[in-house]
């Protein structure tokens, strides 16, 4: 909901998560909002890069399930 630059700017700035379990946001873009309504992962786990810091997928109570590799 905040936009890819702004989730990447607070990436830079500590935060340590930027996904939940929704897999498509309805709510706020029935509402008007005009951000990416969902990413693959491979866009998501690129973001993350571009933000300096290393794609992790976890599970709900937050346990490493696998580092995203990058592309080769």
């Amino acid at each position: 909901m905040t936009g890819i630059k702004i989730a990447q700017i607070a990436l830079h700035f500590g935060a340590d998560d930027i996904d939940g379990t929704v897999v498509e946001e309805h709510i706020t873009h029935d509402a008007g909002a005009i951000t990416p309504q969902g990413l693959a992962t491979e866009q998501m786990a690129a973001l993350i890069r571009e933000a300096g810091r290393v794609p992790v997928l976890r599970d709900t109570l937050y346990e490493e399930l696998e580092m995203v590799e990058a592309p080769r």
